[in-house]
C-alpha cells in the first residue's frame, strides 16, 4: 500500500463517551426572563381559527344530542359557497389583471419606458 492510503482511518464505533448537559447546565439556559421576551405573541388568525373550530365541536356534539345550534339547511350553505366562490374568484380577477400596489405600478411604468425605446 501506499503511504497516502495508510493515514487513513476509520473513525472509532465507541458511543459510549456522549457528551450530555447536566440538568444544572440546562437549567442555566432556560431562564424565564430571556424566553418571554423573545417568544413572539399568538397570530390573531391563530386565535380565530381555534374559536371557530371549537364552535364547530361544540355544535357537532349538541347535534348529536339533538339541540342544534346553528341551525343551517342545504339551501343556505348552498348560496354560502356559492356567494364565496363569487366574491373570490371576482377579487381574484381583479388583483390579477389590475395594477393595484404602487410596486406593481412602478414596474409597470419601467416596463413600458423599456418598450417604448
Amino acid at each position: 500500500m501506499s503511504e497516502e492510503t495508510t493515514g487513513i482511518r476509520l473513525p472509532s464505533a465507541d458511543t459510549t463517551a456522549v457528551d450530555m448537559p447536566t440538568s444544572e447546565q440546562l437549567a442555566d439556559t432556560t431562564d424565564s426572563t430571556d424566553t418571554t421576551a423573545a417568544t413572539p405573541r399568538i397570530d390573531s388568525g391563530t386565535v380565530a381559527r381555534f374559536l371557530v373550530l371549537l364552535l364547530a365541536l361544540a355544535n357537532q356534539a349538541l347535534t348529536m344530542f339533538g339541540r342544534p345550534v346553528l341551525n343551517i339547511d342545504d339551501t343556505a350553505v348552498t348560496q354560502l359557497v356559492s356567494l364565496l366562490w363569487t366574491t373570490i374568484s371576482a377579487l381574484w380577477c381583479y388583483w390579477k389583471d389590475n395594477d393595484i400596489t404602487v410596486r406593481a405600478r412602478a414596474r409597470k411604468a419601467r416596463l413600458a419606458g423599456k418598450h417604448a425605446a
